[in-house]
């Protein structure tokens, strides 16, 4: 019986749809019900702890709606004007509040272990220190991002992310990754060093070996030229001979690299060049290269909020010094440095006050007779070389600020630099050699003249 009302109860209310529709749509000049402008509709953010209590207004409120179950408990106060929200266990979950006026208002709801600013505030105190680490709420979870450069780095903050399962995650990687890459950092690097070099051998050389070929010739006939060719050679020189020499000078080197790399990137700049030596080894010959020069790998973290900027410096500097002896190829003097340094912005660190002395004494000569003092110098050859050092390393760090020029106007400036160029090094700017100075917020950033 009940079946059979409800089945004619719907087939008149079809009945009364069909016969209505057609009215409505034959009306010129009303606006039927469905067209009406929808009631307005707003959305609000709650965030509150497992325990923690809530109010929200319920003042004209005809019905509400819960959306997960069990995350919250609302109830209504007695006298009908607000809902009491209790966060029951985390998760998400949604209040929907429809008023007499059919306006809408949806309440997302957020519940955490533990309260937001509570936790928010914890992990700020147990990650101070860290340059380039930022934690980010979405919703109802925070996120750790950022790089470090330690192993043991990546895993304290994975370890700190660990004491709020659920609510804390980290996205920390090791070496490159920064929180904010909006941010180009300039890193001046300024070498400097000084050397000092003294020795002299003073005594009687004596010849190695005694006896042998004394005499070697070589003929030779040049079929182009139709000419013969003869070479002699004195080898094994079966006479003492008289060495007396003495060097000394002094070597000052200055080499400035500027690199300009975003928040968070490592950079690499490498300035130098190759020296090539053939070497003949019997019938063959090989080529020797000897590299110097300057070889930089930089990773900047900067935090915009605190100026606090730290940086991982990887260092390789050599040079070509003069050959030493009894051999064609020359020497290679290296300085290499690899640190982790922590500044302010505006600051400038020096690295590497690197100070060598060496003192080199030796004796060449006949067995024993060569070792009495005194009359050991007619019977050998007594020398000694000395050599001091002294280098260091400047890291100046900027940010850069993009100046209000035109590309047409960069390029047009290189270029005028270019066909200006007459030979003197000391004239071309292809970069700002001088260091910027840091401007303070409120000052805008000043075109460079061309």
């Amino acid at each position: 019986m009940n079946r059979f009302y409800l089945t004619r109860v719907g087939a008149v209310a079809l009945a009364l749809t069909a016969g209505t529709l057609p009215a409505r749509a034959q009306r010129k000049g009303t606006s039927p019900a469905a067209d009406a402008p929808a009631p307005p509709k707003t959305t609000q953010e709650l965030a509150l702890a497992v325990g923690e209590n809530r109010t929200v207004s319920a003042v004209d409120v005809k019905n509400y709606s819960e959306g997960t179950p069990g995350i919250v408990d609302v109830k209504l106060t007695s006298d009908q004007a607000q809902f009491v929200v209790v966060g029951l266990k985390p998760g998400s979950t949604s209040l929907l509040l429809i008023r007499r006026n059919g306006s809408e208002s949806l309440w997302n709801i957020n519940v955490f272990a533990k309260a937001p600013e509570l936790v928010e505030g914890e992990l700020h105190l147990l990650l101070d220190g860290y340059t380039g680490i930022r934690v980010r709420r979405i919703g109802p979870r925070f996120f750790i991002e950022g790089g470090v450069n330690t192993e043991g780095d990546v895993a304290r903050i994975k370890h700190v992310a660990a004491l709020y399962p659920g609510q804390v995650e980290s996205l920390v990687a090791l070496g490159s990754g920064g929180s904010d890459r909006k941010t180009n950092v300039r890193l001046d690097f300024f070498f400097v060093q000084y050397s000092r070099s003294s020795g002299y051998n003073v005594g009687v050389s004596y010849p190695t070996r005694i006896g042998g070929e004394v005499i070697q010739s070589t003929l030779g006939y040049d079929f182009i030229a139709e000419t013969a060719t003869a070479t002699t050679n004195v080898v094994n020189q079966p006479l003492p001979g008289l060495d007396i020499a003495s060097r000394s000078g002094w070597a000052k080197v200055a080499k400035q690299a500027a690199v300009i790399t975003t928040n968070g990137t490592e950079a690499t700049f490498e300035s130098g060049g190759e020296q090539n030596y053939s070497v003949a080894n019997g019938l063959t010959a090989t080529i020797q290269r000897i590299k110097f020069g300057t070889a930089l790998t930089v990773l900047p973290r900067f935090d915009p909020v605190t100026k606090d900027l730290e940086i991982k410096v990887d260092a390789d500097i050599s040079d070509l010094v003069p050959p030493v002896r009894n051999t064609p190829l020359p020497g290679r003097q290296t300085s290499h440095l690899v640190t982790i340094v922590r500044m302010k912005l505006g600051q400038s660190l020096v690295l590497s006050g690197i100070h060598t002395k060496s003192d080199r004494r030796s004796t060449a000569g006949l067995p024993f007779l060569s070792e009495i003092p005194i009359l050991g110098g007619l019977f050998g050859t007594h020398g000694k070389d000395e050599e001091e050092i002294d280098g260091a390393i400047f890291i100046v760090p900027s940010i850069v600020e993009a100046p209000s020029r035109t590309t047409v106007e960069l390029v047009r400036s290189a270029w005028q630099q270019y066909d200006d160029f007459e030979g003197r090094v000391a004239e071309v700017e292809s970069f700002d050699r001088s260091v910027p100075a840091e401007k303070p917020a409120s000052e805008a950033p000043k075109v460079p003249a061309p």
